[in-house]
């Protein structure tokens, strides 16, 4: 069997007859009948009834039409993605970026790099702590992420790119020291992400280290958010070094780091059981290469 018998078949149950099957196909009659006839000496059964008015399929006849259409959907697609190759790598991709993470400063030009270089390429950027990436990672969910100190799992492979320091930022009126200690911050309110986030570990495990307990004036998850209360002093916040944005914005926020080492791993996280897809490989070389220019980059805190 070949494609064109299977389409010529299918066409003339389609329309219940040869005559209107042939003129669509842009065949003579004879073709086409022709055509059906040498696939029913392929399988050795009778495929098409005729009757006056018109064709249609025998019992194996409905059984072949049933898997014909398989077929051919199967073939277009074949065809579509093939000749899609010759244009680049086509698909969908998704990325975790855990928020407090480079996901402020990566999206923007992840979207612009990828529609740039790879315009058949539909990016999904999803934002979530860091555990829930992991696990969507480890699932299949999505391709690839950006962490913080990421979730160990076994179906999840953690490439280390960078290691991250955490800093205060304040209103300059708090005159904070710098460097300040945990012990200078326990009296000043602090926002910060919940105990989901890997930051938010961080910054307890510091203020226990020094028998501590921060005062805890807010939850808030979004960097944004966080700038702008920091702005209007309703508390400070401890965010990574790397993921800081530009502080042209809030000129009354002062960056001041620990007086005591304060790392935080970013990785870079894919499958550990199913190697990328093309696209998503294409995509993976784009977020490395922004992730490089920005750790590479100088800050303004």
């Amino acid at each position: 069997m070949d494609g064109k018998k299977l389409e010529a078949f299918v066409k003339a149950v389609d329309l219940g007859s040869i005559s209107r099957a042939a003129l669509s196909l842009h065949l003579t009659q004879s073709a086409l009948s022709q055509q059906i006839a040498s696939l029913e000496a392929s399988v050795g059964v009778q495929l098409l009834a005729r009757s006056k008015q018109g064709v249609f399929p025998t019992q194996a006849g409905r059984v072949l039409y049933r898997h014909s259409q398989h077929l051919l959907r199967g073939m277009d697609e074949a065809l579509t993605e093939v000749r899609a190759r010759g244009e680049g790598p086509s698909g969908r991709v998704s990325v975790g970026l855990a928020p407090y993470s480079l996901a402020q400063s990566l999206t923007i030009p992840l979207l612009q790099e990828v529609r740039r270089r790879y315009p058949n390429i539909v990016l999904h950027i999803r934002e979530n702590f860091g555990g829930l990436l992991s696990e969507a990672i480890a699932t299949g969910q999505i391709d690839m992420g950006v962490l913080y100190s990421p979730v160990s799992l076994r179906a999840v492979r953690v490439d280390p790119i960078v290691v991250d320091e955490l800093c205060v930022l304040a209103h300059e009126r708090r005159g904070l020291p710098d460097p300040v200690s945990f012990a200078a911050l326990t009296d000043v309110p602090m926002l910060v992400p919940t105990r989901q986030h890997s930051i938010r570990l961080a910054i307890d495990a510091g203020f226990q280290r020094h028998d501590l307990f921060p005062r805890i004036a807010g939850e808030v998850e979004s960097v944004p958010s966080l700038l702008g209360a920091v702005s209007e002093d309703l508390g400070c916040t401890v965010l990574p070094r790397s993921s800081l944005p530009p502080l042209d914005a809030y000129p009354s926020i002062v960056g001041v780091p620990f007086d005591e080492a304060m790392p935080i791993r970013l990785a870079f996280c894919t499958s550990a059981n199913e190697p990328l897809s093309e696209p998503a490989v294409a995509v993976e070389r784009v977020l490395r290469h922004l992730i490089a220019g920005h750790a590479a980059a100088p800050t303004s805190a």
